[in-house]
Order: structure tokens, then sequence, then C-alpha cells
């Protein structure tokens, strides 16, 4: 039986990663040369494929890599022991060594290890600090340490990735920041990568000068995938899919698409799915079409809760972006033709609808972030 050779939704690697070729490459140099970067872009758009993929390259190059998820991290807690576990597991050395290093930095401090299989992290390893009542702002501080000390013990470069790295605003962030700039602002073999997804948060991390983190490290917004290199990954995974694609179809898949890579692969993913139903070894345009109605049905629910989540001046401005194929939302045609108002009240909508990964930023103007949401609101309008 056939595999479906288009995977969303999940980080991937190898055959299934669309190459993003310049943008590894320029990564892998920058991180190689132990400089810092602060990469964003939307969710959905392959950021943390694109990373571990970086880190592939840099651990054929002896780089020890890191990759801290601070998703989960709701509490200082929770947040140190993501950390620790990160680093122990960078096979940056024995596990002793690093609970060793570990007890260095924080001598009082206990540690408990879970065996493999009992872990909620990749890779089998957690590390939980149990901290005295008020000792965990002092033990989270001595523990950005961690990276260079191990770092300096093995002679070798490293490279730590935070990701979601807006996630510590709700730790007290400004506290986490000052600290964090404190330590690695001395680190001299450590090169950190900050990632995240919601460009106002990481804007007034490290574009407000008043801000430890200002400038802390270079700028990287990852865009959508160029429309030729795109189309070249589609018609090769079609291909490995047994399946025939023209260079036709493959510009309306992302005409539909906008070259959006989540939504690429989510419509791609379809239409393989549709053309081995009806036994069909090469794809019509009305095969695109039907698999595009297709994800809008899957997606029904997720779009009607997303619609009945705005109200009143958000949800106005969210139908005119959608309905109308004009740029600007800022602009007197644009306000005037949907009765939008002024344009301090369409920013306030814009960033209410930013936060909630509705729209999203794409130069100096606003799209909507689902080019199938967008399709839908037009359907029920």
């Amino acid at each position: 039986m056939k595999t479906n050779p288009f995977v969303f939704g999940t980080i991937v690697g190898d055959e299934n990663f669309a190459d993003r070729k310049n943008e590894l490459k320029e990564l892998t140099s920058d991180l190689s040369s132990r400089t810092n970067l602060i990469i964003f872009s939307p969710r959905r758009y392959g950021k943390t494929s694109l990373i571990f993929k970086v880190i592939e390259q840099l651990q054929k190059k002896g780089i020890i890599c890191a990759y801290v998820d601070l998703y989960p991290a709701a509490t200082k807690e929770k947040f140190a022991n993501i950390f620790a576990s990160s680093i122990a597991r960078a096979k940056a050395g024995k596990m002793d060594e690093i609970i060793h290093a570990i007890r260095d930095l924080i001598p009082p401090v206990k540690l408990t290890l879970r065996p493999e299989g009992t872990s909620e992290y990749e890779g089998g390893v957690e590390l939980e600090l149990s901290h005295g009542k008020n000792d965990v702002d002092s033990n989270l501080t001595k523990l950005y340490d961690l990276p260079e000390k191990i770092a300096k013990k093995k002679n070798k470069k490293m490279v730590v990735v935070f990701d979601e790295f807006q996630e510590i605003g709700k730790l007290d962030g400004t506290e986490i920041e000052n600290n964090l700039r404190s330590k690695i602002q001395r680190h001299k073999n450590v090169s950190y990568v900050f990632m995240g997804s919601q460009r106002h948060l990481l804007d007034q991390m490290f574009n407000d000068k008043n801000r430890a983190l200002y400038r802390a490290g270079k700028p990287f917004n990852l865009g959508r995938i160029p429309e030729e290199e795109f189309g070249t990954f589609i018609k090769e995974r079609f291909k490995a899919g047994g399946i025939n694609v023209s260079e036709e179809v493959i510009s309306k898949i992302l005409q539909l698409t906008q070259c959006h890579p989540y939504y690429t692969q989510q419509l791609c993913h379809e239409i393989w799915n549709y053309c081995m139903s009806q036994d069909s070894k090469s794809i019509e345009e009305r095969d695109v079409l039907k698999a595009k109605e297709q994800v809008m049905k899957n997606q029904n629910y997720a779009y009607t809760s997303m619609w009945d989540s705005t109200r009143g001046r958000h949800r106005a401005l969210l139908l005119a972006m959608a309905i109308s194929d004009e740029k600007g939302i800022f602009s007197s045609k644009f306000r005037e033709r949907h009765r939008l108002g002024a344009p301090s009240t369409v920013a306030r909508a814009a960033d209410a609808l930013e936060e909630k990964g509705l729209i999203e930023k794409d130069g100096n103007d606003y799209v909507v972030s689902d080019t199938f949401f967008q399709e839908w609101i037009r359907k029920i309008s």
C-alpha cells in the first residue's frame, strides 16, 4: 500500500522537507560563526523543521546543539526542568557529567533522572530539579551558565535553540530577560537562537532599547517558500507517490495556497488522497478544486469556532480582508468601503486578530493567515 508523500502538522525531515536551501545555508553559516539569531515566522511556516535541519548540519561539524521548547513552560520551575533536560539530551557528554556540571553550578539542588520510556520528552531523558522555596530565580540564573560550562569542558562550540521564546513573557519575562542577557553576553563558546511566532511580542523583547535583550541577535524573518523551489518539491513528491502533475496544475496549487508551507502540503495531501480514490495517475485542475473543498469540509468545525471567536470591529476587519482582493487595510479607500472606522480603530482590531493568529503581517500590510479559512469566510458571506 502506497503512503501519502505529503506530510503536514508535524516536524518533517529528509524527503518530506521542502528544501529552503538558502535559509539552511545562511543559518548554518551564522551559527557556525557563533552569531546569535532571532528567528520569526508565523505559525506553520516550518521554522521548527528548518531549525532541526540546521541542527543536523551543525552536528556534522561537531557542534553540540540543544533544542529547548518553551511552549510547555507554565512555571519557572518547569522552565528550569525543560532547560536542564534539553542540555542533557544534547549529547554533550555522559549523563553523570551533565549532572555533575549542574551540581557545580547549584550545589544544594536535588536532581531526579527519569529513565527512558517514562519521560514526556523526546529522547527519553528528563531532569527534575527540586528547589528551595525561594531559590527558583537564583537557581535558574545559575543554570544559564550550563551550556558555556559544558562547551568549555568539551572544547567545542555549542548552540542553544529556544523555541516559542515569547512564552517567557508569562513567567515574569522581564526578570528572565535581564538575567539571561547578563549571562549569555559573557559566553564565548555558545551561540543562541531565539525563535517565536508572535511578532509583536518578539518585537517588544528585541527591538525596544529599554529591554535587556535589545538587539541580542541577528533578526531572521522566515517567509513563504519561493514558487519555483516549492514547485520542484511538489513535482518530486507527487512522482514519489506515483502521480504525474503538470506545471500548470502546480501553478494552480500554489496560487490557491499562496506558497504557504503548511497549507500547500495540506492541499497536496488531499489531492493525492483524491487521486488514489479515483485510481488516477495524473492530476487535473478539477481534482485540485475537489481537494480544496475537502480541506474546508474537514476544517469546518475549527473554522466555525475561529469565526465565532470574533465580534464587532474585529469581525468586520476579518471579513473585509477575506472578501477583498484590495491591499492596504489602513488606506482611506479600504476603510471607507468596508466601514471600518479610523486608522486607530483598524490598528486595534488588527492587533487583536494577529494575537489570535487569524491574520499575520505581510510586509507593511496584513493577510488572513489561513488561505482556506479565507475561502471559507467568502463562502459563508
